[in-house]
């Protein structure tokens, strides 16, 4: 990515969850208990997850391609939303939808061959969404929704840098952060945010590594890491 938005310094989204209403549970006794494969370790945030940007003062959307059979959308609907989408290599698709009176904030990379990804913002009136995409690979693929209430951030660093990998994130709340992390092929990741002030960091670096799904509600803050020596 062009400019980072986090600590990170790895550089890596079919169709939107189309309602906030059918939340999972988290499993009982810890994310980690649904892991199938690899190891599986949780502890508490060692760093702020950073995904701050500046607002922007006017609406903007920028799209640039390079390769055969990219497909990009940019549809917005209020004076402050800022997205823009590069696309490098062949078959790609982005689908972003910022929505709603408020800031947003929207960086999308993609390279390689048939990654996808679908972005719905729907900021609020002072709200500030932002989301940071980053695919290197073949056949990735990230849904993405996230809804702010007024004043409200909510984040989100998604990166995935291998094949087949998928990855599926809502957050509703208000300064909901995330940053979710796929190095390797055929990994799933599920996570849902829908209080508020809620923080996560979840990193696959692997094979085949099983969804733990996760959903955080009220002010949890979470860090888990799996692996299976696959990547």
């Amino acid at each position: 990515m062009r400019t980072s938005i986090t600590k990170l310094s790895l550089t890596a989204a079919a169709f939107v969850i189309g309602a906030h209403g059918a939340w999972a549970q988290q499993a009982q006794g810890g994310p980690c208990d649904a892991a199938s494969s690899g190891s599986c370790t949780t502890g508490p945030m060692t760093q702020p997850i950073d995904v701050a940007r500046p607002a922007p003062l006017r609406t903007s959307a920028y799209i640039t391609q390079v390769g055969d059979q990219n497909r990009a959308n940019i549809s917005q609907n209020a004076s402050q939303q800022f997205a823009r989408v590069a696309q490098d290599g062949d078959g790609h698709a982005a689908n972003a939808q910022q929505m709603g009176e408020g800031i947003a904030y929207l960086e999308v990379d993609q390279a390689g061959l048939l990654n996808s990804i679908v972005v719905k913002q729907d900021a609020a009136q002072g709200g500030s969404n932002i989301a940071a995409v980053e695919q290197f690979g073949e056949d990735n693929v990230i849904l993405l929704d996230q809804t702010a209430t007024a004043g409200s951030p909510n984040g989100a660093v998604l990166a995935q840098n291998g094949a087949g990998n998928q990855m599926n994130l809502q957050q509703a709340g208000s300064d909901n952060r995330a940053e979710l992390i796929q190095l390797g092929d055929n990994n799933a990741m599920t996570a849902t945010q829908n209080g508020s002030d809620n923080q996560l960091r979840w990193v696959q670096n692997g094979n085949g590594l099983s969804d733990l799904q996760i959903v955080q509600s009220g002010s949890q803050a979470i860090s888990i890491t799996q692996s299976n020596g696959g990547s």
